[in-house]
């Protein structure tokens, strides 16, 4: 009997997955668009994802978590409103030519060391650098230095005549943010919780913003296809789903919820948060996937993997914080699931679009987790 349920479990549901691939695509589409401004503070990006999440949610038949589905966050932010740089008479391009950083956390001696060349004005320092870091306005404290500014080293004039930045950072203190939050009533009250943050990078001026479909429009758009199928509707345990703002300025909306849980987190049998969910050529990682209280659900995962060789591997990390699952960690056995290889369009670049997003492997690595659960959730029958 045992078998023939996983038989069913693993190939039955496939169907409707690699058909809702479709809905998956329509919602990193609609993550990804202009309007949403890069799903960060600046324009409210985030609270226009937030909307459109909440219709998701009631379209799928969630019930409200919270009330009207929104847990509020406030959190300091900031947002660059403005990002323009000529120098000698020769306009820079935002984010491709140069990028600008918090100086606290980039304008550190050790990084002010290996500039090879650099020129402080005003405060603020011009780096020239072989390769530009990985690109993250919303993260860092500005208040040690407004901002320091990296620029492509062969484009650096080794002697500056004339300097002209237009950058403008505007200081969100107390920003309002919010939580997306929904829930299927379950024979009991033991809880699967599902997890991802929707918001993103947000904008660098007017002439840049950050799509982010791998990070992590993937990710919700995943949860919320979970939400959508039918056969989980009446579920053994009740499935919550949250999803998280500010993940990217430090945690942020996963730290309230985690601080002031809306529901008793002792109850919660496991937590799986989903980041970075495009491509998946070379399988899934799993973090914290060693701690006593989640081993044997990874040891599972394996086990069913090796069966039937759904992804090609799948790697354990040790906890971190690195992602939404880290506050719950201390309170409720919390993985955090990523998919690793291609094809996606980048990490925290303009060029993380809908369109780069590959969701070929997404089916198999959905089939797996879900499998990993149970077909009915009942994993104690």
């Amino acid at each position: 009997m045992r078998k023939l349920l996983f038989v069913a479990l693993l190939f039955v549901p496939m169907m409707s997955i690699a058909q809702d691939t479709a809905y998956v695509r329509s919602v990193i589409s609609r993550l990804t668009a202009p309007d949403m401004y890069g799903r960060g503070c600046g324009r409210s990006g985030d609270s226009i994802a937030a909307e459109y999440l909440r219709a998701e949610m009631r379209a799928a038949g969630l019930r409200p978590l919270v009330p009207n589905y929104w847990q509020s966050v406030y959190y300091d932010v900031y947002d660059i409103d403005s990002c323009e740089l000529s120098i000698n008479g020769r306009k820079y391009e935002p984010y491709k030519e140069f990028r600008v950083y918090s100086a606290k956390r980039y304008a550190t001696p050790e990084r002010l060391k290996k500039a090879r060349h650099k020129k402080q004005i005003d405060n603020v320092w011009y780096l020239g650098v072989d390769k530009l870091h990985t690109y993250s306005p919303v993260s860092g404290d500005y208040n040690r230095h407004p901002y320091c500014v990296e620029i492509v080293d062969s484009l650096f004039p080794r002697k500056i005549k004339q300097l002209n930045d237009n950058i403008d950072l505007i200081h969100n203190s107390g920003y309002k943010s919010q939580n997306v939050m929904g829930f299927i009533k379950g024979e009991t009250d033991t809880m699967i919780v599902f997890t991802a943050h929707y918001d993103h990078c947000g904008t660098m001026g007017r002439e840049v913003y950050f799509p982010g479909a791998h990070d992590n429009a993937s990710g919700v758009a995943a949860l919320l296809d979970i939400a959508r199928m039918k056969a989980y509707t009446n579920p053994h345990y009740t499935l919550v789903f949250m999803l998280f703002c500010g993940e990217e300025s430090g945690l942020k909306g996963s730290m309230e919820a985690a601080e002031n849980p809306p529901v008793d987190l002792s109850k919660v049998k496991l937590l799986i948060n989903i980041d970075l969910f495009c491509g998946g050529a070379d399988g899934l990682m799993v973090f914290n996937a060693n701690a006593t209280n989640t081993k044997g659900w990874i040891d599972r995962l394996e086990t069913i993997n090796n069966k039937w060789q759904l992804v090609p591997n799948i790697k354990r990390r040790d906890n971190s914080p690195n992602s939404d699952h880290y506050h719950f960690s201390s309170h409720c056995p919390a993985v955090y699931i990523l998919s690793i290889g291609q094809p996606y369009g980048g990490y925290h670049d303009p060029d993380d679009t809908c369109e780069r997003c590959g969701l070929q492997h997404y089916p198999n690595n959905l089939r797996l987790i879900l499998a990993m659960l149970g077909m009915d959730f009942n994993l104690d029958k």
